[in-house]
């Protein structure tokens, strides 16, 4: 990805690093364990972290242990506040492509969201989306 890091800071699950083209990427930890707890700080680091701007959030799947059903489901229905409009999940190992397989199966999203197999590829369609929004 072909930007420069702004800011950054560790959520219970991983670490959250914002880049001045509004992509904002999570990287989960090794192993990591989403539960609606770590949710509800993932959200508030992350709007906390967009300091009121609008952003599009990359998430690194490949190396969680499990998501749970509310944790899901939280992440597709609570857009951070207002500030995340997009969100692309990268996947490639199984567990991460089964769970964000879910994610992108049942819930009831509001914001657009793929799934990518690399971090480049979700960031290029993270600045499309984000180029979206601000259009209109």
């Amino acid at each position: 990805m072909d930007a420069n890091e702004l800011r950054r800071t560790r959520t219970p699950v991983g670490e959250l690093v914002l880049f001045d083209n509004g992509v904002m990427v999570h990287t989960l930890d090794e192993g990591a364990l989403v539960d609606e707890s770590a949710a509800v700080e993932v959200l508030a680091k992350t709007e906390e972290l967009a300091a009121g701007s609008r952003v599009a959030v990359v998430v690194d799947l490949t190396r969680i242990a499990f998501a749970d059903h509310d944790s899901r489901n939280m992440f597709a229905r609570n857009p951070a506040g207002g500030v995340e409009v997009a969100t692309a999940l990268v996947a490639s190992a199984r567990i991460a492509e089964f769970l964000a397989g879910q994610f992108m199966k049942t819930a009831q999203l509001v914001r657009p969201a793929g799934l990518f197999e690399s971090i480049d590829e979700a960031a290029d369609w993270a600045v499309r989306q984000l180029a979206a929004v601000e259009d209109d």
